[in-house]
């Protein structure tokens, strides 16, 4: 009836209005400020970003007096009666408050408020919040760091010149002062107006460009030019700067050494003229000595540089494997003499390949650099922190009473990662996995003490990354058991265990199947069919993914020509990227090398890749995408829904199909929110112009639900579970004849 009806009838109008409050419960839901709607000094209403800025449980706050946003009485009252009469005016009220969470504690927020009748102020206001409080403080940080910075430059004795390309771009008055410049007539000038003419400035290239190019700080002694012709003696200091544009800039300090020239040449003069009567007697006796005190000087500088080299993290500088050990070893035997604990605490960085991949080796040495000093900063003095290779750093805390102090200290090092290490400009935020093994509970010896760390360590990983974990002696069984499992799957590929399964993708208006998704599945010949729950993850930890992926792309190639040299009709096929695939540099390479040599087009294949993978790298992963869309090959947003509140990389990337999580289908006929959500991300596809599949439709009232939600697709156990290639082509592929 509602598909019969004429424009502008009641059916099509009460149809607009649902789609119109779908879009704005969409935008209010995601919305990355706080939304809220008042009446008579009540909330009536707010959105979830609005709650999580305030503290509060989303949908508790609903009924609150506004009263509780505020530190006090008082402040509330001293916003009413600035807040009042702009909005009984129609006007926008503006401005930064100390507001209040639940829990007590207050932040700077900036508001916007507006009556939403300013006839009738009672008919409700909407307020805008947001928590501007970092903000401010990084403003406050960065303009006392200016300042500073202008003050020393203003003040120095030295003068500080800044060179781009040869040509002065910034300098002190110092600078101006000392080369005889008027102010502000050295900007612009070429550094050559430093030097006596093209010659000198040529000479002095010639010894100063090579040390500056290997990226080594100058030092140098040169007769430099006023502005007048005149010279005078300078120290040059000077060290290039790294800006990774191209550009050649040069940092150069300066200081006029000519009265200490002058009095070096009197003192030499004087010098010579009393040592040179004995200086042909002396001066075999002071060549022998100087080589001597040279030779013994540089030893011992060698044999320090030794000792240090041999006990001593390269990047860091902390203890390495074999000092941690010694060190462990005196705090064991003190321990033993005084009956305490000794404390192992391992440290692995969550996701620390993520960024030396997105930012480069060098910014990942540097943010471990960082990461030694943040350590250090949160231990005793007498407690060792130590750099064992990669993002792994162990620390030793001796003479501990019981166990709870080292529960306190991992407390204490995870809060020191909350706050993001400054990076090449950029903020990265990164937290620790601990395990922890006490001394001697569960091990008596360094080397039992730090692998049981270490096994405590991963036990933090699985338990979802940045906390801490206590060794037990159930952790060696489960790590002995993954490591088996590990050593199984190596060869699983060899052995021709791995098989993929198909489950077709149905399309809603036909019952028919209209694609396949690709599933890995294990058989080992001891255990038999292994979950993949249980062997993806490994899969995934021990880079096995990769060439585990690369033979899926090339099975399912080949499974699609086969079903078609036997008579069945195409259907597109999914495969599953992992985040650790879609990072890979030759993916792209690989699929085009599937295709190419199974025969099979581009247009049957697919690729599922989770929002979390989009997310990581936006350039890399923009080019990828774009990448694979030339090649032809359709994109799926798998599990789309819960990863990430942003949809603006919808826009960004090529992607064809949403499919929505399982997790919202899955109660969509009882939960409410779930079936909003449904049928928000419905909406959100068909206005994208993208194709949208279901996840996990498991029942006839799921399926209902969608299907009058406008869905296209949907996969689950109502229809099939993955089945293998021959009978998923007889049960989907021969109906379509």
């Amino acid at each position: 009836m509602l598909a019969s009806s004429p424009a502008g009838t009641p059916e099509k109008s009460a149809q607009h209005w649902r789609e119109a409050l779908l879009e704005y419960q969409a935008t209010l839901e995601n919305a990355w400020v706080g939304i809220a709607f008042t009446r008579d000094r009540n909330i009536l209403h707010c959105n979830p970003r609005f709650s999580e800025i305030f503290g509060w449980p989303h949908g508790d706050l609903t009924g609150q007096p506004g009263l509780v946003l505020y530190p006090s009485a008082e402040a509330y009252s001293k916003m009413g009666r600035v807040a009042g009469p702009l909005l009984a005016a129609g006007e926008v009220y503006e401005g930064e408050l100390t507001m209040r969470r639940m829990d007590g504690s207050t932040f700077l927020a900036h508001v916007h408020a507006k009556a939403i009748d300013a006839a009738n102020t009672r008919a409700g206001t909407i307020w805008i919040a947001e928590d501007i409080t970092e903000r401010r403080a990084a403003e406050t940080r960065l303009q006392n760091l200016l300042l500073e910075q202008q003050a020393i430059l203003k003040n120095a004795s030295v003068s500080i010149v800044f060179t781009q390309n040869g040509v002065i771009m910034h300098c002190n008055p110092r600078a101006e002062e000392m080369y005889g410049w008027a102010p502000g007539t050295l900007i612009g000038q070429p550094a050559a107006a430093f030097f006596v003419d093209a010659d000198d400035y040529a000479r002095f290239g010639a010894q100063a460009g090579p040390i500056l190019a290997a990226g080594k700080q100058l030092d140098i002694e040169w007769r430099n030019a006023r502005k007048d012709g005149s010279t005078f003696w300078c120290r040059n200091l000077a060290k290039a700067i790294e800006r990774g544009d191209g550009e050649q800039n040069t940092i150069w300090i300066t200081e006029d050494i000519s009265q200490r020239k002058a009095t070096e040449e009197a003192l030499r003069r004087a010098h010579d003229e009393m040592e040179q009567r004995v200086r042909d007697r002396t001066l075999d006796l002071a060549n022998a000595n100087a080589r001597l005190h040279a030779e013994v000087e540089e030893r011992q500088q060698a044999e320090e540089r030794v000792r240090h080299m041999a006990n001593h993290d390269a990047l860091t500088g902390l203890p390495n494997r074999r000092l941690l050990h010694d060190r462990l070893r005196q705090a064991i035997a003190l321990a033993h003499r005084r009956r305490n604990k000794v404390a192992v605490m391992f440290i692995d960085l969550d996701r620390f390949k993520n960024i030396n991949d997105s930012l480069g080796h060098v910014s990942g040495d540097a943010l471990l650099q960082q990461v030694g000093k943040r350590i250090s900063t949160e231990l005793r003095e007498g407690d060792t922190v130590a750099r064992l290779g990669g993002d792994e750093f162990v620390i030793v805390l001796p003479e501990l009473g019981d166990a709870n102090d080292a529960a306190i200290v991992a407390h204490k090092l995870t809060g020191a990662f909350v706050a993001p290490f400054a990076i090449a400009g950029v903020e990265v935020h990164i937290s620790p996995s601990i395990g922890i093994a006490i001394y001697p509970d569960d091990g008596t010896d360094p080397e039992t003490l730090t692998r049981n760390a270490d096994t405590a360590m991963y036990h933090a990983k699985d338990m979802g990354r940045n906390n801490h974990q206590f060794f037990t002696d159930q952790m060696n069984v489960a790590a002995a058991q993954r490591f088996a499992l590990e050593n199984k799957l190596h060869s699983a590929l060899d052995r021709d265990e791995l098989r993929l399964h198909y489950q077709p993708r149905i399309a809603i208006d036909t019952r028919r199947a209209c694609g396949f998704e690709a599933l890995l599945r294990w058989h080992d010949p001891d255990q038999g069919m292994i979950a993949p729950s249980s062997f993806i993850p490994v899969a995934e930890d021990s880079s096995l993914i990769v060439p585990i992926g690369k033979w899926v792309l090339r099975e399912v190639c080949r499974q699609h020509m086969a079903w078609r040299a036997a008579g069945y009709a195409p259907l597109p096929i999914a495969v599953n990227l992992s985040p650790r695939e879609f990072r890979q540099p030759d993916l792209v390479d690989s699929v085009a090398r599937a295709l190419a040599d199974s025969g099979m087009e581009a247009r049957y294949l697919t690729l599922e890749i989770t929002e979390g993978s989009l997310m990581q790298a936006t350039v890399q992963t923009l080019e990828t995408l774009e990448a694979l869309n030339a090649l032809g090959v359709g994109l799926s947003i798998d599990d789309f829904g819960v990863g990430y509140s942003s949809l603006s990389y919808l826009k960004r990337f090529p992607v064809d199909q949403l499919k929505i999580d399982q997790s919202f289908v899955r109660d969509i006929a009882t939960d409410p929110d779930d079936a909003a959500i449904v049928s928000a991300i419905i909406g959100l596809a068909r206005n994208l112009q993208l194709s949208v599949v279901a996840e996990g439709v498991e029942t006839e009232a799921q399926l209902a639900f969608i299907a009058a939600s406008g869905c296209n697709e949907a996969q689950g156990f109502f229809f099939s579970q993955p089945l293998p290639a021959e009978e998923a082509a007889q049960r989907f592929l021969a109906t379509l004849h």
